[in-house]
């Protein structure tokens, strides 16, 4: 565990793994991330280009490792678990930054295409969202997405509610991809909103790989 966030989050179907340059296998992340394995429209919304060699695969997991020993962010790669098709295989990506001076976090997560529509997404968020605001004891949560994701509004949408959080508005220009600005949609769920909806995720928490906390 690094001194502020766990090296691993065990959920019913996922299994989210902090990563590190010396730990990653950089060519299965290059495998899962090159020209040849992005389908058509996967990225269309994500502001990341795929991989066109080894070293932009490690260069990726250096600084997602970066964050995460600075303390500004869990950075992970989602694997599915045994039992779900493609199982132990990278389906993903998901962070949890922590703005520490505003007692706040924000959440992403990126989803290969083939994974998508099976429910990681809000299974992911509420990992997330146990770990801000039980572990962290931060006040606020918010996410995005941008204007004309209609996948990503719904999964949103939907754990939002769950937590009796809320939809804030839409933001002009606060993100750019392909070269151009896009809007976003901000949601927001506070500390009360989430202990007054009465949910408790169900995680595993591993603070260190020989180490591993089970949830109460």
């Amino acid at each position: 565990m690094t001194e502020l966030f766990f090296d691993e989050i065990r959920t019913e179907r996922l299994h989210l793994v902090r990563e590190s340059v010396a730990d990653a296998d950089l060519g299965e992340r290059y495998e899962s991330m090159n020209e040849d394995a992005i389908e058509d429209g996967e990225l269309a919304y994500v502001p990341i280009e795929p991989f066109e060699h080894l070293q932009d695969a490690r260069e990726y997991v250096a600084q997602r490792e970066g964050r995460m020993q600075s303390g500004d962010a869990g950075t992970y790669v989602v694997r599915p678990r045994e039992g779900e098709p493609g199982a132990g295989e990278p389906a993903g990506e998901a962070e949890l930054f922590a703005i520490w001076d505003e007692q706040t976090a924000f959440m992403t997560f990126g989803l290969r295409k083939r994974f998508w529509g099976r429910g990681y997404s809000g299974e992911r968020a509420a990992a997330f969202l146990r770990v801000a605001f039980e572990h962290l004891d931060l006040e606020l949560v918010s996410v995005t997405h941008l204007v004309g994701n209609e996948n990503s509004r719904r999964a949103i949408e939907k754990y939002v509610d769950r937590y009796g959080g809320r939809r804030v508005g839409r933001f002009r220009n606060q993100h750019v991809v392909d070269d151009e600005p896009r809007d976003v949609v901000r949601y927001e769920i506070t500390q009360v909103d989430y202990a007054e909806s009465g949910e408790r995720p169900d995680c595993e928490f591993v603070e260190e790989r020989e180490n591993r906390r089970e949830s109460p």
